[in-house]
């Protein structure tokens, strides 16, 4: 049986696209659009191209159909180029092309916490930071971050840095395969 969490919490840097935005790329950025108009690609400065994984719209957009309340939560030390970034890929939903960034309810970036960038993100969103109050996991690569399961946040391992979060991956989340 599919259960659906109320907020998902995503991490940018190796788990929304394959790279560290505040050490690989150089702004501005160059939006490469598809037939559609979609941005999937962008070109940095020095000519680096940045695709967000594969499965991410897919797997955000299925959440926000369910419901679900998005969070970014990112250590990054460069958020004004995680915003750029957000601003530039550009998706399909329900009919029309958005930002990717527009499928996100809360973006708290920073260095501090996940539990923090949560908890921040929860505030905006419900008006307080109670992480035990609400269904919530947190797409990360990083293993060091599944200390939020103390605070009852579901921990999903994004462990393929080539590929980051799978459909298959997600899926087994919500059949609480994982």
């Amino acid at each position: 049986m599919e259960v659906y969490p109320e907020v998902s919490a995503f991490d940018l840097d190796y788990t929304v696209w394959p790279c560290y935005c505040d050490t690989h790329l150089v702004p501005p950025f160059k939006p490469v659009k598809n037939s559609n108009g979609e941005v999937h690609t962008v070109v940095d400065a020095r000519g680096f191209e940045l695709s967000f994984y594969k499965d991410i719209p897919r797997i955000i957009i299925d959440l926000k159909e369910h419901g679900t309340k998005i969070i970014s939560a990112s250590r990054t030390w460069a958020p004004e180029i995680a915003k750029e970034l957000l601003g530039e890929f550009k998706v399909e939903y329900n009919g029309k092309l958005v930002t990717l960034g527009e499928l996100f309810d809360a973006k708290e970036w920073g260095e501090r916490s996940k539990i923090g960038h949560i908890g921040d993100g929860l505030k905006k969103i419900y008006g307080n930071n109670d992480l035990r109050k609400y269904n919530i996991c947190l797409f990360d690569d990083e293993a060091r971050n599944k200390d939020v399961e103390k605070f009852g946040v579901k921990f999903i391992y994004v462990r393929d840095p080539e590929n980051g979060p799978s459909w298959k991956l997600y899926q087994d989340y919500i059949n609480h395969e994982i």
